[in-house]
């Protein structure tokens, strides 16, 4: 509901729509399936409410507070400068590397693109017809347009 509850809001709803985070979402999760890893971090994890310090965790942090400003150790960052090594740190405890999709240290084993499976579904295009919307194209040399004037150079000559 995260993406579909800020769509609903009237001064989100366009910045929403143009930031496509659903499309994010929806790569993120076809990508770590095809290459054997998983997303690490949930959509609730408070990764920009915790302090990347100390470890302390504030229960409310409104949108509107760009800076975090940590109550146990004195910390003054920007929230999203303070997110980011609590994502790193979370990756690193659960899956022991750094990298965020490792779910191990052997390393897959990479396939060509196409070698094990159809990337895409080919399927016979319909041609468009009379019945069509918008019929068939013709080619340049089909036939004049509605409105089109030949130039009688032989009338002009004879005067």
């Amino acid at each position: 509901m995260g993406v579909a509850g800020m769509g609903r809001n009237r001064r989100l709803s366009r910045r929403v729509a143009d930031a496509a985070f659903g499309e994010i979402r929806r790569q993120l999760t076809y990508k770590t399936r095809r290459r054997g890893t998983r997303l690490v971090a949930d959509r609730w994890y408070p990764s920009s409410k915790t302090c990347s310090r100390c470890g302390a965790v504030k229960t409310k942090l409104p949108l509107s507070m760009r800076v975090f400003e940590c109550d146990n150790c004195g910390l003054v960052l920007g929230r999203d400068a303070n997110a980011g090594p609590n994502l790193v740190a979370l990756a690193a405890r659960t899956t022991g590397t750094g990298a965020a999709g490792d779910l191990d240290l052997a390393k897959a084993k990479s396939k060509p693109r196409g070698a094990d499976r159809k990337t895409r579904v080919t399927r016979p295009r319909r041609k468009a017809g009379t019945g069509r919307a918008g019929g068939a194209v013709p080619g340049p040399r089909a036939g004049k347009e509605t409105g089109d004037r030949q130039q009688d150079t032989g009338a002009q000559l004879a005067l």
